[in-house]
């Protein structure tokens, strides 16, 4: 085995690129699956809570609808990034609000 890899030295290189590969992506999916089991308890624990609280099952759905609605409302008018080099400035992700008037930046 040492011998292949003294005769062929890129050999050695490529075992290590897909071997860190592999383990890069065992890694992802299992903090993936750890961080959804994660939220799954979270969210089966606060609904065992609302139920002991006498909330019905419409409620717990509106409540939960409602959480999920504001928080891509909260991403969705988070500040925008400024890009760009010099005087050419692109804003990403930049939201307008409806009725604000466009008023383009002249420098």
């Amino acid at each position: 085995m040492v011998q292949l890899f003294t005769d062929y030295p890129w050999l050695l290189v490529c075992v290590l690129i897909a071997g860190v590969s592999v383990i890069c992506t065992a890694i992802v999916f299992v903090t993936e699956y750890l961080r959804k089991t994660h939220q799954a308890e979270i969210d089966a624990s606060l609904k065992h809570e609302m139920l002991s609280r006498g909330m019905s099952a419409a409620d717990i759905k509106t409540i939960l609808e409602a959480s999920a609605d504001g928080e891509e409302l909260r991403q969705s008018y988070s500040q925008p990034v400024r890009v760009g080099l010099g005087k050419f400035q692109v804003e990403v992700g930049a939201v307008q609000k409806p009725g604000a008037a466009e008023s383009p930046a002249r420098g």
